[in-house]
């Protein structure tokens, strides 16, 4: 009798990968380790370039790869290649190799989009708990940035007594953990498109995931309102240290901003799936723009520490909206498209990212509080006309 494999597991897997993501104390001293080994500013921002088209070009190939030949591939050669990065990093002492493990990293994060939640989403469905995704990748995303806020802490300490080359040797450790443990998730079953002879090319799947859009007018409005607002939520993420320079926040403190900000996601990622079953995914989605607008346009007018109340809350409801969107989106996609589809919806934020970024930044070159106004009013006029021009959601 063949044995029953238990796919919930995957999940449990799912959280130790991401807490050994997470942990990677590399980052909290990242630019002085590259500018001690003769990365000036300039050579920085052409290793940026570099990832940003590697992502934008392989997102959504990744994806249709991801639904082509398995969702467990795709996180292991990304997993590999994440630790590899890390390991040239180690070595680095040129432009060229910092550049290529940085090329790396786009290839890692390109692959990682889509093949993760699909799995997660795949996984559930075969344990007959998909109803709880919501709950289950808002973990996911809270035990990462566990992982991050503990390297966070303890990096800078780490480096202090011991140099900078030991945040290396641990991130090098966490990612190497993340690895192996990839190796022992079980694939899922999938549909698999099937169309000329069995042999279904790229284009297709593309066809298939664009179609399932075109099909569900109501869901790919609220991927638009979803990657809008994350799109401008990202521009916390990039210019905080701007906000606390312009309120006089001395420098010292600058480490417990980075990981506060970070860690009021965590509750509203807990909280996603306990939301779902009190508002309606319309309602939600028409309700967050506004508190999107008021968050930004208080943070624009606030000349004190008070701005950090509205980044709090904007943090919190950011933390609900990301699990929220993922469980409206794939809860009801076919699992032959199911990473296509969400490396679609990943394009589309970085596109909105980028139109968002233009605005923000004319605003913002004169004034950082009046670059995050701009984007207040921005919201509130997305949310103004996505309730006048967009059809009932029901």
């Amino acid at each position: 009798m063949k044995r029953k494999i238990n796919y919930y597991k995957n999940i449990y897997f799912m959280y130790a990968i991401s807490f050994f993501d997470g942990l990677i104390l590399a980052y909290v001293i990242e630019r002085l380790f590259w500018a001690e080994r003769g990365m000036n500013v300039t050579m920085v921002v052409a290793t940026e370039i570099i990832y940003a088209i590697t992502t934008i070009v392989l997102e959504v190939p990744s994806g249709v790869l991801a639904d082509k030949f398995g969702r467990k591939k795709l996180l292991l050669i990304g997993a590999f290649l994440s630790l590899l990065e890390m390991t040239i990093i180690y070595y680095a002492h040129s432009f060229f190799a910092f550049g290529f493990a940085v090329f790396l990293a786009g290839i890692n994060n390109a692959f990682r989009s889509g093949a993760k939640e699909a799995l997660i989403y795949d996984s559930l469905q075969e344990a007959k708990k998909e109803a709880g995704f919501e709950g289950v990748y808002g973990r996911v995303n809270a035990i990462d940035t566990i992982g991050a806020t503990i390297a966070a802490l303890s990096g800078g300490v780490l480096a202090y007594y011991f140099g900078l080359e030991i945040n290396y040797v641990v991130s090098i450790f966490s990612k190497a953990i993340a690895f192996i443990l990839v190796i022992f998730i079980k694939e899922p079953s999938r549909k698999i498109l099937e169309i000329d002879n069995n042999n279904t090319s790229f284009k297709i799947y593309i066809k298939e995931g664009i179609k399932f859009f075109k099909n569900n007018k109501v869901i790919f409005n609220y991927c638009m309102i979803g990657c809008f607002l994350s799109a401008c939520w990202s521009y916390i993420d990039e210019f905080w240290q701007l906000l606390a320079v312009q309120i006089n926040v001395p420098i010292f403190l600058f480490g417990v901003i980075s990981i506060s900000y970070s860690v009021f996601t965590v509750p509203g990622n807990l909280l996603a799936d306990k939301l779902k079953k009190i508002i309606s995914y319309s309602k939600f989605f028409k309700l967050t723009p506004f508190v999107f607008a008021l968050g930004f346009i208080l943070i624009g007018i606030s000349k004190s520490y008070w701005m950090f109340t509205p980044l709090m809350f904007l943090g919190i409801w950011n933390g609900i909206l990301t699990p929220l969107l993922e469980g409206c989106i794939h809860h009801n996609t076919d699992s032959s498209i199911r990473a296509t589809v969400e490396s679609l919806l990943s394009l589309l934020m970085r596109l909105f990212a980028i139109g968002v970024g233009l605005l923000f930044s004319i605003f913002a070159n004169k004034n950082i509080l009046l670059g995050y106004l701009s984007l207040g009013v921005l919201c509130l006029i997305y949310g103004l006309q996505n309730l006048v021009f967009k059809r009932k959601i029901r």
